[in-house]
Order: C-alpha cells, then sequence, then structure tokens
C-alpha cells in the first residue's frame, strides 16, 4: 500500500491544559479528526546551548497532511513555547474505514 495523504502530528506541550486547549481547537476547526492526549513524559533537550529537563504532555493530532501548516499556525497561537515542537509522520498506509473516517472530518477547512 502507498502512501497517504495523512498524518499524526506529535506536538509536546508543558502541561495537561495545554494539550487539551489544542487538541480542543484543531479537532474544534476540523484541522484534525482526532487528537489523542498521552501520559506524561520526561524530555531532555538542548535549548540556546544548555541541556534542559522537563516533563511534557505529547499530544498526537490524525489529520490530513495539507492540514499541517494550518495546525502549525493555530498551534503556535495557543502554545506558550517560544518554539513549540510539531513534527508531522506521514502514514505509510491506512485502514480504508479509518482514512474514509479521517477524510470525512477533515475535509477542507
Amino acid at each position: 500500500m502507498g502512501a497517504t495523504p495523512f498524518v499524526d502530528i506529535w506536538i509536546n506541550c508543558p502541561d495537561r491544559a495545554t494539550a487539551e486547549k489544542i487538541a480542543e481547537a484543531t479537532v474544534g476547526e476540523g484541522f484534525a479528526a482526532c487528537a489523542n492526549l498521552l501520559a506524561p513524559i520526561r524530555s531532555i533537550y538542548r535549548w540556546k546551548g544548555a541541556v534542559e529537563r522537563a516533563e511534557e504532555v505529547p499530544l498526537v493530532l490524525k489529520t490530513r497532511a495539507a492540514h499541517f501548516e494550518a495546525v502549525a499556525t493555530l498551534v503556535k497561537s495557543l502554545h506558550p513555547y517560544e518554539t513549540p515542537s510539531i513534527v508531522a509522520t506521514e502514514l505509510a498506509a491506512i485502514d480504508t474505514a479509518c482514512a474514509d473516517w479521517l477524510a470525512e472530518e477533515t475535509g477542507e477547512a
């Protein structure tokens, strides 16, 4: 099966409230069909020359690849980080029923 026009977008949030706010906004606007808030993770990363550590709440959005820029713009307006991590992974394969649902729920917004 070939690549699909759908992606999962992973966004690390500083807390559950931020993740829920972004999830509600992206699903509410029709930019994502579904949002999964995951269990907190421990992140270790470089920021402005220093090694930082933080507990973050990962948020995964299921959407069309074509909506990536709109999602990124909305996330940046709601996210408190100066440079939030907004990363899309193209779905190489997807069940037909799931693809139909994603297509229906994320029509051209």
